[in-house]
């Protein structure tokens, strides 16, 4: 520097650091200097109310500090980001995702989740806590679901029609089991292929195309059975619900009923009318000989009307009382009841009526009532559906725990389709093979009941040659 005494330098009391220092205590800027022309770092420090000290370097050589410095600490904070790389990479990294796999493992085996993870992971630990709560509510509502699940299955199971749940793409995405008889086979995922009847397919392709509800009945007479059908279509959705009822027994009801009617309107229409008749004859006849012979026919009129009315008493007092009074009666006192109650038939008609009882005892524990009931109505049946001289055998074995008792006859016979059906109410066989016999059709739909109700099964084989009825007894 340039040889200068005190007195020539200029005054710095003006200078931004010493202004700086002045205030705050302490001062920093940078200028070029006037002095040495070079570019200047300048920092003062207030050391009392009257002395300031400041002094200054050259900036290049500051900035060469400052350099040194920014490179050492980006190497610094480079290896030290490089060690946060590695450990999270080989342990971090592995360490969550160790614990995620075992979170998404317990998930998917449904388990309830056990504690995997410390509570010094916080942050972890806390997105634990919201997976474990998750879970939790996640378990009670599957467990919700498959609780209703079950009840749905069970109600669609046991209703006593079939249901087919189908979308737009044909496809059956529900169904039970209730019509099994209307698919080609047991597993079945589209309706045009796996249902066999075209008349089936037909009403559902027209409920598909039109999107409305829709109901029609159908015969199918390969299996000769009646169904119902029903289609609703569910806009939101959009899937088509049918439901599939057998039918066939509610026909045949009804047609056994309207049966039923014609026949008991003639059968009391005929000895209605000729009670009038004769009734009129008898007013005007003086002949003796002739009125008794009038009187004579009114009362079996009389007694056929009877009969008829017994049938629905004896029915209704089966439906209205389920008690059955089992006590020990002598085998002899059954047979003669059966003999007195049917004396005029088995006389008119010569039957020859048999007895073969294999019983450790003579006496057995039977309901007495409804025992000679059911014997009654067989031996009759055995005794009016028969062309022949009535040869009716009557067995009784004892089991172990019940009664096993059957009536064997010559009689007519009987059509294998019709033993099916013999014990339904109000039906009766062929017209054209019966047609001079009376009846209601109800004494064998009341001996069904009996057996029934006395703990016993019935059964029915038949032939040309004659019909067998064998029922069991609890004792």
């Amino acid at each position: 520097m340039e040889d200068k005494s005190i007195d020539s330098i200029e005054n710095h009391h003006n200078r931004p650091e010493i202004l700086s220092a002045l205030k705050d205590d302490e001062g920093l800027s940078t200028r070029k200097s006037e002095t040495t022309k070079k570019e200047m770092i300048y920092f003062a420090l207030k050391l009392n109310s009257s002395q300031i000290i400041r002094v200054s370097v050259v900036s290049n050589n500051a900035l060469k500090h400052i350099k040194l410095s920014t490179y050492v600490h980006i190497i610094l904070f480079s290896l030290l980001n490089l060690f946060a790389l590695i450990s999270y990479r080989f342990y971090l990294k592995r360490y969550l995702f160790d614990r995620i796999d075992q979170i998404k493992k317990m998930l998917e085996d449904g388990n309830e989740i056990k504690e995997v993870v410390s509570k010094d992971d916080r942050w972890l630990f806390k997105f634990w806590e919201v997976i474990k709560e998750w879970q939790d509510n996640n378990l009670k509502n599957i467990e919700k679901l498959k609780l209703e699940k079950i009840k749905l299955n069970n109600i669609i199971s046991s209703v006593d029609m079939g249901i087919i749940l189908v979308d737009t793409e044909k496809k059956i995405k529900l169904k039970n089991d209730a019509i099994n008889f209307i698919y080609v086979k047991e597993n079945i995922n589209n309706y045009k292929k796996d249902i066999k009847y075209p008349e089936v397919i037909k009403f559902i392709d027209r409920l598909i195309s039109k999107k409305e509800n829709n109901i029609s009945e159908i015969y199918l007479d390969d299996i000769q059975k009646y169904i119902l059908l029903r289609g609703k279509y569910m806009k939101s959705r959009e899937e088509y619900l049918f439901t599939i009822k057998d039918i066939t027994r509610n026909r045949e009801t009804l047609e056994v009923q309207k049966n039923f009617i014609t026949n008991v309107g003639h059968e009391l229409k005929t000895p209605l009318t000729n009670i009038m008749g004769y009734l009129i004859a008898l007013r005007g006849e003086e002949d003796s000989n002739k009125r008794d012979k009038f009187i004579s026919t009114i009362e079996r009129n009389a007694g056929k009307l009877d009969n008829i009315l017994m049938d629905f008493l004896n029915l209704s007092k089966i439906e209205s009382s389920k008690v059955v009074n089992l006590a020990p009666i002598h085998v002899n006192l059954l047979k003669d009841e059966i003999n007195r109650s049917l004396e005029n038939q088995i006389e008119s008609k010569k039957v020859d009526l048999s007895y073969k009882l294999d019983l450790q005892t003579d006496y057995i524990r039977i309901d007495f009532e409804k025992t000679t009931m059911i014997l009654k109505n067989l031996i009759e049946n055995a005794i009016i559906y028969n062309i022949n001289t009535p040869k009716i055998k009557v067995t009784m074995e004892e089991k172990f725990d019940k009664y096993k008792i059957s009536v064997r006859d010559n009689g007519i016979g009987m059509n294998k389709s019709d033993t099916y059906k013999i014990f339904d109410r109000f039906y009766r066989v062929d017209k054209a093979r019966t047609s001079n016999v009376a009846g209601t059709g109800l004494g064998l739909s009341i001996v069904y009941e009996l057996v029934h109700l006395c703990g016993g099964d019935i059964d029915v084989k038949s032939n040309k040659n004659g019909t067998s009825f064998t029922f069991t007894m609890i004792k």
